[in-house]
């Protein structure tokens, strides 16, 4: 398992939808990969938090650009690269 598939499988993780095996493999992944934890974290947080929120009906488009522009670079400065 490497850091990439790993992050793909974050939210079937936390929908419980993974195979025992796979989930055995992130587990297995993670325990060793501090960045995957950290980000692991910090997806659970995110998706826990937007369930408790009630959600705009219309993010302004200036709104999204700026929310795009920061989740990539957070990404960008986890993975060690910039865009």
């Amino acid at each position: 398992m490497n850091c990439m598939l790993c992050s793909k499988l974050f939210q079937e993780y936390l929908d419980n939808t993974l195979s025992e095996e796979l989930i055995h493999e992130l587990n297995l992944h993670m325990e060793h990969c501090s960045r995957c934890r950290v980000f692991f974290r910090t997806y659970s947080l995110t998706v826990t938090l937007s369930r408790k929120v009630e959600q705009p009906c219309c993010p302004s488009e200036e709104t999204m650009e700026r929310l795009t522009a920061l989740l990539c670079d957070k990404l960008c400065s986890l993975h060690g690269k910039r865009p």
